[in-house]
């Protein structure tokens, strides 16, 4: 790389101090008019660190605020691609010996919608006439041997009804250190020095053809660039939870990520998916800190992506953000509770990358995004705090006597806070989503695919009030997420759920039922002690804790979302015009795939095609026959079932113990054991 300063590296300078100013600024001047209204009120020891958490508050949601109406703006005038530098300005067309490979990572997955997903991505492709550039790598880490078996049957079937043979590829990985990341790291180990650029993807990712072949361009406009993230839409899910979150990710997210875009430039961020890299600079830069220390907060790193965008960033490449590029899709967590189990694990992560702040040579830009990213989730105990601090003050305020013994006459209807804090706060929150209705009603054309302005207005409305609910929900447990973080409990990187799965009223208790109750509980202690206007403050979180346990079960019902959806509540432009790639996403999964109708193991030691396949797929290991020998004569004498997960696993990563099993089984001549096969006998046998 040559060390050229690049000309938007003074325009995003300059517009990161306006965005300062704005949050600082107005942030101090609010902290100052509030300390007016707790003079003589409260003492220091209390209205100090009230005023410190309030401005620290008031910043973190006033940033959101100045980002969407930026974003607002933006979009009214035609978006934000125009500035000096751009990536989408600079196209060019590939060269034809250029090769990018599309990584999907994959972690016990339900196989038939990451083969759904890859076969819609691949045949978009073709049909953009891209197909030759690239190349799909299905990485698994997989460690059930059932759907690591059904893993490779879907690759074969993928790879005959694609004509894939030699374009697509499957490797697993026998172990799976470092999740997701070391997965990455080892395709770029083995294969990386073959392609110039590579697509990581998510197993519930999908991606238009053309949008690929348009991130090719601009990394080939670009040699400046080494990564290009797009701004992934939420499709595809049923339950009313699921909906929601669709819903506000598609009609209040362009606002947010041209915001972004227009603030970060060519420090932008990396999400992990959906995005373009360039192979060699990520080789070479963005090998993972292991942090000093134990996990939660030590060890290796929980959450990779925005530190390979700052590690990228340091060794002097650009990383855009492109939220105006479309075809990129992903899918929700969706439940309440999946969704907050994705959180626990961000929240150690985002946590982690705290310590990163004093590493040298990172850009400020990258710094404020761990900062950021951290803050998504210490902004809930700070919330929390805060409502303490004010809970405490309220009783101050009743108190007969005041403070210093001075008679408050007014003590049960004075407000605890001053009334244009609720003002301001609730127009930082809300103006938003009024920016959102405004903008579809400047596209016209795009009210219709939203369901209509009618109907938008009651989804915006529903949505609002479903987020006011569930808001006091995610506090306590993201402030549980960093307080069991910093006590020292940590959490492991796990298989998500990816289909629309209901909430049982049992789980729902099992996972919500404390909260429900400390809600209640909190209710009947303090209606009495704080009086009617205090606890009026404090009910509609009250309300959203309290009524936790059945929100977190009629949410998870994706018959309550069809019926949102067939009274055209909650409904987003993809839905009402499904582009071709969820039309086939929808297609791909009535592709006949090979059918597992027993044992796994045991069709593919027994059946030749099936056994062919896996073995073809593995390597002899010579240092494990020893092991996988005398497993292979336990399998035989007592029967495939007395295998343990491991043990199967140790003689299906084996080539030599799989081709040696499936003859010793088609040799057998014991009917009983034959039967433990489920292998038939010779006529006249």
């Amino acid at each position: 790389m040559v060390n050229v300063r690049p000309a938007w590296e003074s325009i995003a300078r300059s517009r990161r101090a306006w965005l300062t100013a704005l949050i600082v600024l107005p942030a101090c001047a609010a902290g100052v008019l509030l300390d007016q209204a707790f003079a003589q009120r409260l003492p220091l020891w209390l209205e100090i660190p009230t005023l410190i958490i309030f401005v620290l508050l008031f910043a973190w949601i006033s940033a959101g605020f100045w980002t969407a109406l930026v974003g607002f703006v933006l979009l009214l005038r035609g978006g934000s691609h125009k500035t000096p530098g751009s990536p989408e300005q600079r196209l060019v067309q590939p060269r034809p010996q250029v090769k990018t490979a599309i990584l999907m990572p994959i972690y016990n997955e339900e196989v038939e919608r990451v083969a759904a997903g890859l076969q819609a991505t691949y045949r978009s492709l073709a049909l953009a006439g891209a197909l030759s550039h690239f190349e799909f790598f299905l990485l698994s880490d997989t460690r059930d041997p059932a759907v690591w078996l059904k893993e490779e049957m879907a690759w074969s079937a993928l790879c005959k009804a694609l004509q894939g043979f030699g374009r697509i590829h499957y490797r697993r990985r026998p172990v799976n250190n470092k999740a997701k990341s070391g997965n990455v790291a080892d395709f770029c180990r083995r294969w990386g020095k073959d392609y110039e650029y590579m697509v990581v993807l998510d197993a519930d990712s999908v991606m238009r053809g053309e949008t690929l072949l348009r991130l090719l361009e601009m990394m080939e406009g670009n040699p400046q660039v080494g990564i290009i993230q797009t701004q992934p839409l939420a499709v595809n899910r049923e339950t009313l939870y699921a909906r929601l979150q669709q819903f506000a990710h598609r009609l209040y997210g362009p606002l947010f990520s041209t915001g972004l875009r227009f603030w970060q430039l060519g420090d932008g961020h990396y999400i992990g998916h959906n995005a373009i890299l360039r192979t060699a600079p990520f080789v070479q830069h963005c090998a993972l800190p292991v942090l000093p220390g134990r996990p939660p907060l030590g060890g290796a790193l929980l959450s990779h992506d925005f530190v390979e965008a700052a590690l990228m960033a340091k060794g002097g490449w650009e990383v855009w953000f492109v939220p105006g590029l479309e075809g990129s899709y992903e899918e929700v967590p969706p439940t309440l509770i999946d969704d907050l189990k994705r959180d626990r694990r961000w929240a150690q992560g985002n946590l982690q990358h705290l310590r990163l702040l004093s590493s040298e040579g990172l850009r400020s830009a990258h710094r404020f995004l761990f900062v950021n990213g951290a803050m998504s989730f210490l902004a809930a105990p700070l919330w929390g705090l805060f409502l303490l601090l004010g809970g405490v003050a309220a009783w101050h305020w009743q108190s007969p006597l005041g403070l210093g013994g001075v008679a408050l006459d007014n003590a049960w209807t004075v407000e605890p806070l001053p009334l244009w804090i609720f003002g301001i706060t609730a127009t930082l929150l809300l103006a938003p989503k009024f920016m959102a209705i405004f903008w579809v009603f400047w596209q016209r054309d795009l009210a219709v695919r939203y369901g209509g302005l009618w109907r938008l207005g009651w989804s915006v409305l529903l949505e609002t009030l479903f987020s006011v609910l569930m808001a006091p929900i995610r506090m306590v447990f993201h402030s549980q997420f960093v307080i069991q973080a910093l006590l020292g409990r940590s959490v492991r990187w796990g298989a998500q759920v990816r289909g629309d799965q209901a909430t049982s009223w049992g789980d729902a208790l099992g996972s919500f039922g404390w909260c429900s109750a400390m809600g209640l509980i909190l209710a009947a202690l303090l209606y009495p002690l704080l009086g009617g206007w205090h606890f009026g403050w404090l009910l509609p979180i009250l309300l959203g804790l309290s009524a936790a346990v059945p929100l977190a079960v009629l949410t998870s019902r994706a018959s309550l979302g069809r019926a949102a959806r067939a009274r055209g509540l909650f409904v987003i432009p993809e839905e009402y015009c499904p582009p071709l790639e969820l039309q086939g996403l929808a297609q791909g999964r009535l592709v006949d795939l090979p059918q597992f109708t027993g044992d796994p193991f045991v069709q593919v030691v027994v059946d030749p095609q099936l056994n062919a396949i896996h073995a073809a797929l593995q390597r002899n290991r010579p240092g494990v026959w020893p092991k996988a020998a005398a497993l292979c004569h336990k399998a035989l004498a007592l029967g495939p079932q007395h295998l343990t997960g491991r043990e199967r696993n140790i003689l299906l990563s084996d080539r030599h113990s799989m081709l040696a099993l499936h003859r010793a089984v088609w040799s057998l001549a014991d009917e009983e054991r034959i039967a433990d096969w489920g292998v038939a006998l010779p006529e006249g046998a």
